[in-house]
């Protein structure tokens, strides 16, 4: 087979969106060993992505660049504003590549944008079989949690507005069931995509556990001081002032300290609530982290908490997980999952900012005081990390039936 996967964000050095990327290229290569894998990306990938190709001897993968003009590619770096257009820009080109070339591509998978909105032109290829997704972006902040944006307020109204715009789009209708199969990474953009198009969306995840972290051999001993940590940006999209109100609001008698690592823009603002609140005993920004050190942390620690407003699926709740941490977060895109299978303490968003506020700090007390309930929800995350958020669960979904199919047609022939 002729496999193209459309990855506008691609790199085997990084995480998030591009991770995504890297991991299909990865997988298809070792999996369909007598496949070619086409990648499709922007000039900006193009090093580190041949880069690893020959770092990890992915011989059957082939790499192709396309871009826009320079110009454009300039106002995109220098104007985030523009990104979106950029990216509808970079989407035509990458079509027209395709159309003109003389490959004739068996199957081609748009990967990112992870963007339910923007589907790209791959699925007017004729004879391919088109696969979107998983795509989030139907994923909104809860009403009582939105005063937490001060900056990013009108991006977020804007957002809200434009996701109940795209719905009613017909000429978007037209392009999402022009796929052969569609996967969406949350319900609330599996219900976006059903709802707008009418077509049967599977939901499916788009993060996976890396292969070094596969049943990793962990057992976390009974402190006397209970770590608790965060991984991410300190911005407002994460939800970090959300998360000091709550640890303001925990009550307990056992020990505990949450560590924040990361850095951004709220770090200065976070810091003097800290310190307006007194709680400088319980919580502390630890800066930027580097990559090397990040599994000694989790090691570490005791229990992982994600107080995000607003995600698709969330790396570092894998990561968490296949260390054994019970997670603590809002019920919401993949928490709801986590929460079916009993992987961490998950609150309920649909109540007041006061509410939400008392409910997780309760819960995290909950974490902190009972040390076989971190255990047992730890082992829960454990399993099933290492059982459906894996790249092999992932294949098996999307290219299974194709396989067996392709193989079929041979013994025929």
């Amino acid at each position: 087979m002729n496999i193209l996967l459309s990855a506008y964000s691609i790199n085997p050095y990084h995480g998030s969106e591009d991770a995504v990327g890297w991991n299909w290229a990865m997988t298809l290569s070792k999996k369909l060993p007598d496949s070619t894998i086409y990648i499709i990306t922007k000039k900006f990938n193009e090093e580190d992505t041949r880069k690893g190709i020959e770092e990890f001897g992915l011989n059957n993968v082939k790499l192709i660049v396309v871009d826009v003009p320079n110009a454009l590619n300039w106002f995109r770096e220098k104007h985030s504003a523009f990104h979106h257009v950029y990216y509808i820009l970079w989407q035509k080109v990458a079509y027209n590549w395709v159309k003109n070339c003389d490959i004739k591509f068996d199957v081609i998978h748009h990967i990112s944008m992870g963007n339910y909105r923007i589907c790209g032109d791959m699925y007017k290829v004729k004879d391919a079989y088109t696969i979107f997704g998983p795509v989030g972006g139907g994923q909104t902040t809860a009403p009582a949690l939105r005063s937490y944006y001060n900056s990013n307020k009108l991006y977020e109204n804007f957002r809200n507005s434009v996701n109940k715009a795209f719905l009613k789009f017909n000429f978007y209708k037209k392009q999402i069931n022009a796929f052969d199969k569609v996967y969406a990474v949350n319900d609330e953009t599996k219900n976006a995509i059903e709802t707008a198009a009418h077509i049967n969306c599977e939901k499916l995840c788009d993060i996976a556990i890396s292969k070094d972290m596969q049943n990793l051999n962990i057992h976390h001993k009974n402190k006397d001081e209970v770590e608790i940590i965060y991984l991410g940006r300190i911005i407002e999209l994460k939800g970090i002032m959300l998360l000091i109100d709550v640890i303001k609001n925990i009550k307990t008698d056992k020990k505990f300290h949450i560590s924040l690592y990361g850095e951004g823009e709220l770090e200065e603002q976070a810091q003097r609530k800290i310190d307006e609140y007194g709680i400088n005993d319980l919580v502390t920004l630890k800066g930027k982290v580097d990559y090397t050190e990040i599994a000694d942390i989790y090691k570490n620690a005791d229990a992982f908490v994600h107080p995000t407003l607003r995600d698709s699926s969330g790396a570092v709740f894998v990561e968490a997980m296949a260390n054994k941490l019970p997670i603590v977060a809002l019920k919401q895109s993949i928490s709801r999952d986590l929460d079916k299978h009993k992987c961490g303490i998950f609150v309920n968003v649909n109540q007041s900012k006061e509410e939400i506020i008392n409910e997780f700090a309760s819960d995290l007390a909950k974490i902190i005081e009972n040390y076989d309930l971190r255990v047992e929800l730890g082992q829960n995350g454990y399993d099933y990390a290492n059982s459906v958020l894996t790249m092999d669960y992932k294949f098996n979904k999307i290219y299974g039936n194709l396989v067996k199919q392709e193989k079929n047609e041979s013994i025929n022939c």
